[in-house]
């Protein structure tokens, strides 16, 4: 049980680095000083060559948008693309050294809200340029997209990206529109049962991926959800993370038997990086979603 809060903790940390949190989005930028995430006015004195990224999903953006060698040092749970892991390490993405951070001398810091915002107003203390990208939908991931691309003057390559993100989301929305909305469970966490509610970002893709999210009745992030609740609700599809169990550890557990998921076989897994990061992948991770809650729309795809 010890070791299963451990790891409990770990995921929600991870989930929260890229779904926690749900502030305004950038929407000018005057000169050199632009509106991060959470409303904060940040001077951009030139386009950074120097950059630290402390968020894996950030660290996948900052990759797409071609900057591999301005990227200087990322967080140890950057290992998103390959090249990243072969970048200086500052620590972890909750508590990284920030000794360390200072000494690389970059002219940029990109951090998430949430968990590592006492971090960046230490980073803020010591002068550090830090701009902080966080989002709950994604909407949002594109926006940061564009944001990053305009700081890193990589306008074009951002606007490339967000394009396509755009045309294969919308093509989505438009195969599933008109089909009927299954309810579908998404189990976070199985000890204690944890789900994530209405303003998670997991709420987001499998509402757009033309499904009902049974949690979402709350707006809750990530919390727990009874047996009683879950034989209540009695989700047409359940879906896990390929990381913690199999389709096959769902339909043996005890009571789970009587679960409509279960009796129709309509249990699957959906890679973790894909929907808990909020990068240039989560398309990927709603493609997955819409295939598993409307395989008969998209079964010849």
């Amino acid at each position: 049980m010890k070791k299963n809060m451990f790891l409990l903790a770990i995921l929600i940390l991870m989930l929260s680095l890229s779904l926690g949190c749900t502030v305004s989005m950038p929407e000018t930028k005057t000169g050199t000083t632009i509106i991060d995430s959470v409303g904060r006015e940040v001077v951009i004195k030139e386009t950074p060559k120097k950059i630290v990224s402390i968020s894996p999903a950030i660290t996948e953006i900052l990759f797409a948008l071609g900057l591999d060698q301005e990227i200087i040092a990322v967080s140890n749970y950057c290992d998103y693309p390959e090249a990243a892991l072969a970048k200086d390490k500052v620590g972890g993405f909750k508590d990284p050294n920030v000794e360390l951070i200072l000494s690389k001398d970059p002219d940029l810091v990109f951090a998430s809200a949430g968990v590592q915002e006492e971090l960046i107003t230490k980073m803020e203390e010591l002068n550090l340029p830090v701009v902080v990208l966080e989002s709950a939908t994604i909407q949002q991931v594109l926006d940061n997209i564009e944001l990053a691309g305009e700081i890193t003057d990589k306008n074009e390559k951002a606007k490339e990206i967000v394009d396509d993100m755009t045309q294969r989301m919308d093509e989505i929305i438009t195969k599933v529109k008109d089909q009927p909305k299954p309810k579908v469970f998404f189990e976070v966490w199985d000890d204690p049962l944890m789900s994530a509610g209405s303003t998670s970002f997991i709420h987001n893709l499998i509402e757009t991926a033309g499904g009902t999210n049974v949690a979402g009745e709350t707006d809750e992030e990530f919390y727990t959800y009874s047996m009683e609740k879950l034989l209540e609700t009695d989700p047409d599809i359940y879906i896990i993370n390929a990381h913690s169990h199999t389709p096959e550890d769902i339909k043996t557990r005890n009571g789970y038997e009587v679960l409509s998921a279960v009796k129709n076989d309509q249990v699957f897994t959906v890679d973790d990086s894909l929907i808990s990061r909020a990068g240039p992948r989560v398309i990927q991770g709603l493609e997955e979603m819409a295939q598993i809650i409307h395989s008969e729309v998209f079964k010849n795809n």
